[in-house]
């Protein structure tokens, strides 16, 4: 399989299905792709969190460990960070997140 498709949820609450992510990009690479506002401003090395995004509860345990950098990162973001946060500069595709949703966090 050469690409997913997953929905995506933007800080207007606008909900879009089928936002398709190919295999060779990061979570973050994609949704720039598609014209969502991701920053990306340290170029996905996580060290900053204009990608920072939620999960749903399920992709956030598919995605695995989150690293000691994006930890650091997240750990700053004290009034947006919820359990299922992720850096998506830092969620790699893989094959079984079809389906999943990600929901653009606001703006610091």
């Amino acid at each position: 399989m050469s690409s997913i498709h997953i929905t995506v949820i933007d800080r207007e609450a606008t909900r879009t299905e089928g936002v398709e992510w190919k295999n060779y990009e990061s979570l973050m690479e994609a949704l720039t792709r598609h014209k969502y506002p991701i920053l990306a401003t340290c170029g996905g090395n996580a060290s900053c969190s204009t990608c920072h995004s939620y999960l749903d509860p399920v992709t956030f345990e598919k995605t695995g460990r989150i690293n000691e950098d994006e930890a650091g990162i997240l750990d700053m973001l004290d009034d947006t960070r919820h359990g299922t946060s992720r850096l998506t500069c830092q969620v790699e595709w893989a094959e079984d997140l079809d389906g999943a949703e990600v929901t653009i966090a606001p703006e610091w």
